[in-house]
């Protein structure tokens, strides 16, 4: 029987090989997330959002369809019955992929409508993250399973994977008939619900895209579902002829992890390059690197008006807030205007260019959607949209405090140091 003092030693070593395998971790996947400063340059388009639509394609090796329609979907309010609506209406294929699917009562709405879509005859396949979805309960995953719905796990942590389990999906895909899609920030659970009208029920925005570009979404749920089964979902009507709906040129952003700069990484990168008059932000974990601070300056120097709308003291990663901190003094010298969310969480990931262009989906201004998640998202060339969502930008910030260079200055000793180090290991947050 090993005695006391050799058990003290091995689990000591452990916890040495653990810490040395997150440190050497944190500082790899930060030394990946500064590989951009070649991108983050000068203006790429001038005013010319069509040259701009075909240089983000280009840079972030996405292509761009025309004849969409997007529908802004503002909170859970509007999100969560457009999706449930569409879910009932399906007819042969519901694909759903999602980071957060949690228990409650909406995950149970959803429970419910996936499981009765599939006991009709629907051939439903959903994936979870591991990660972001271990807060459902096993009651709701035999439920659906019972039904008739082919559930997965994104790369669940296992012995001989487990370097895999750090990289998530962090996609929200809904894509039903091969004809309608959803997509955006919004995850499956009570937080979202509501009209970011308490702490308690988050701020975001979803999208519902009809037309040529729903065969983007597609992509990337099949993306997953081939990850998470070594399956290829491919059949002729998962992916049917599409008629235009609209009038809506747009990019799909699918991104996956990778050793140098990802899509998700490149279109932040031309978004910020490209604007000329107007740089709106909205996001939810925003942790931007050197070279990207040095585009947002170099933005506002060249004229652009750079606003960018954070979460305030209803952040679910107080973390990611002071890790976020570090980032603002540069900034704020700048010129670049910081707005903090006060109501509720925002977890909203926005980006809306010279009231033209426009971004919406699950990328995050941080290295881990940059480095680490499967992530997606649209952006829309139609001066309508951006319009609604440059309104829907300046109420919100009706609801935010500006953050000022005083605020950080009156930050006592201890928060700045835990700010440094949460900004070290940001890209484990």
């Amino acid at each position: 029987m090993p005695s006391h003092s050799m058990i003290l030693a091995i689990v000591v070593s452990l916890l040495v090989i653990g810490a040395a395998a997150f440190v050497y971790v944190t500082a790899s996947v930060n030394a990946e997330a500064n590989r951009e400063d070649a991108i983050v340059s000068v203006p790429l388009i001038a005013g010319n959002a069509d040259a701009f639509m075909r240089a983000l394609a280009g840079a972030a090796s996405q292509h761009v369809t025309d004849g969409n329609k997007i529908t802004v979907l503002q909170n859970g309010v509007e999100i969560f019955p457009a999706m449930l609506e569409t879910i009932a209406s399906a007819r042969h294929s519901i694909h759903f992929s999602t980071f957060i699917f949690s228990s409650g009562e909406i995950p149970q709405k959803f429970a419910d409508a996936f499981s009765a879509a599939a006991k009709r005859g629907v051939e439903v396949r959903m994936v979870f993250d591991k990660s972001g979805s271990k807060g459902v309960s096993q009651a709701l995953m035999d439920q659906m399973r019972k039904a008739g719905c082919k559930v997965n796990w994104f790369r669940p942590i296992r012995w001989y994977s487990w370097a895999k389990y750090n990289h998530r999906t962090h996609r929200k895909l809904l894509v039903v008939d091969g004809t309608v899609a959803f997509t955006g920030g919004v995850g499956i659970a009570d937080e979202w619900d509501g009209n970011a009208d308490s702490p308690a029920h988050w701020r975001d925005t979803h999208v519902r895209v009809d037309g040529p570009a729903v065969a983007s979404v597609q992509a990337a749920f099949v993306d997953n579902w081939n990850e998470a089964t070594g399956k290829l979902p491919i059949d002729e009507k998962y992916f049917p002829t599409l008629t235009p709906a609209g009038e809506t040129l747009m990019c799909g952003i699918q991104s996956n992890p990778v050793i140098a700069t990802s899509a998700a990484q490149r279109s932040m990168a031309v978004l910020i390059a490209g604007a000329s008059k107007r740089l709106w932000i909205a996001n939810a974990y925003f942790v931007p690197t050197r070279p990207f601070v040095q585009a947002l300056r170099a933005a506002k120097a060249r004229g652009v008006d750079v606003k960018i709308l954070l979460p305030g003291r209803y952040h679910d990663q107080p973390a990611v807030r002071r890790a976020s901190r570090r980032t603002w003094g540069p900034l704020l010298a700048g010129g670049v205007e910081l707005y903090e969310y006060e109501p509720t969480m925002i977890h909203c990931k926005i980006v809306i260019v010279d009231g033209s262009v426009t971004s919406i989906g699950s990328i995050n201004f941080d290295p881990r959607s940059f480095a680490l998640n499967a992530e997606f998202g649209v952006v829309a060339l139609d001066r309508a949209l951006a319009k609604q969502m440059e309104d829907a930008f300046v109420d919100d910030l009706r609801s935010a405090r500006r953050v000022t260079a005083e605020d950080l200055r009156r930050l006592p000793v201890h928060e700045r140091m835990l700010n440094i180090f949460c900004y070290w290991i940001r890209a484990q947050l």
